[in-house]
């Protein structure tokens, strides 16, 4: 059982029960960290009907989600999605890289894994509503900015189908990351401490270069030259499908000026590379956009609004101008720099919420 004798009083709204809620059956999606299980002690706590699920994606699962609603004493699925997980995003993960883009899977797993898959399982066992750990809010009915500034998770959720978000909690959006985990030990979460998981979970830490060797059955081996603006060699790479937009460290060059790569030039599998002046621009194409609180792509012709090109950017004022399925996204009052193609873009509005997202095609 729960033990909430010593909570603090600042998190006495997280574990006060909800008569109205008793009964309204809720699949938490739990990975075995402290966020997931956290949401699951919570919802327990406030009277929902819960059970949690885990994805089995390429590996074995996390045991933790398990021991975890064990201690709650609640069911345990374990969801397979092994084959749509390698088709979905370990297979576009690759092949972005092989085409000289930079993926960003976690976008792609949401939307056709996470919030796709697993939410329509968790509803056919009669749930009412999905939750996670993300650190983010709804706000009528769309994704809103949560309130732990160093984790913008709604750049990740950018994908999701809108009329998805009406099945969807995220219970912990008001909490920061600290505060989480100072909530956790109170209550009991065994996983109070663990440590988060890396960045993108079916690669190992610094072993990038590996697994695209191993999974293009060494096809991302194909070394090439290194040149400047002017096509000038400077050295040569060994396979472009290595390297991202702003790189300095490990090109294997030498100069008066620090070196950054600026962009791929697939066709003659050259890798271009600049001062650092040169990675900041004032606009950049979108495409693939996902809407959200506007009803069609012409509404965004012309819009003014805010846009990040990675999670952890800040926001920059710019204009949209539609051009056939795509969008020109002009910056206003300053360049971004390292503009990376194959990246999401997410668009906001004054109050954090999002407008839609999209990914960089240039």
């Amino acid at each position: 059982m729960i033990d909430v004798k010593n909570v603090a009083s600042e998190f006495s709204k997280y574990i006060e029960f909800d008569s109205n809620k008793k009964g309204i059956k809720v699949g938490v999606a739990m990975s075995g960290g402290v966020d997931s299980s956290t949401v699951a002690y919570l919802l327990k706590q406030q009277g929902y009907d819960i059970f949690g699920v885990t994805m089995k994606t390429f590996k074995d699962e996390d045991s933790d989600a398990k021991k975890v609603c064990d201690d709650l004493g609640i069911e345990h699925y374990v969801l397979d999605v092994r084959d749509e997980f390698k088709e979905k995003v370990m297979d576009y993960f690759v092949n972005e890289y092989m085409n000289g883009r930079t993926p960003n899977p976690c976008m792609v797993c949401n939307r056709h894994i996470k919030f796709g898959k697993m939410l329509d399982f968790i509803l056919s066992k009669g749930a009412s509503f999905m939750a996670t750990g993300h650190y983010t809010k709804l706000k009528n009915g769309l994704l809103s900015v949560g309130d732990d500034s160093n984790k913008d998770q709604v750049y990740f959720l950018s994908q999701i189908q809108k009329d998805r978000l009406s099945k969807i909690l995220f219970p912990v959006g008001d909490l920061e990351k600290p505060k989480l985990r100072e909530l956790a030990e109170q209550i009991g979460v065994r996983v109070y401490s663990k440590k988060d998981s890396q960045e993108i979970c079916f690669v190992d830490d610094g072993k990038l270069k590996e697994f695209l060797i191993e999974n293009t059955k060494g096809k991302a081996e194909k070394p090439g030259n290194i040149v400047d603006k002017n096509g000038k060699i400077l050295g040569k790479h060994k396979g472009f499908s290595f390297y991202t937009i702003g790189q300095r460290k490990g090109l294997g060059i030498s100069s008066e000026e620090p070196l950054y790569v600026l962009a791929f030039d697939k066709d003659n599998n050259n890798i271009i590379v600049g001062e650092n002046e040169d990675l900041f621009k004032d606009e950049l194409t979108a495409t693939r956009l996902n809407l959200f609180s506007v009803p069609s792509l012409e509404s965004l012709d012309n819009l003014e609004c805010f846009a990040k090109t990675r999670s952890r950017d800040v926001l920059h004022k710019c204009v949209l101008k539609k051009n056939g399925d795509k969008f020109q996204v002009k910056f206003i009052d300053n360049k971004v720099r390292a503009i990376t193609p194959g990246q999401g873009i997410v668009f906001y509005n004054n109050d954090g919420n999002v407008i839609a997202g999209g990914f960089i095609e240039a």
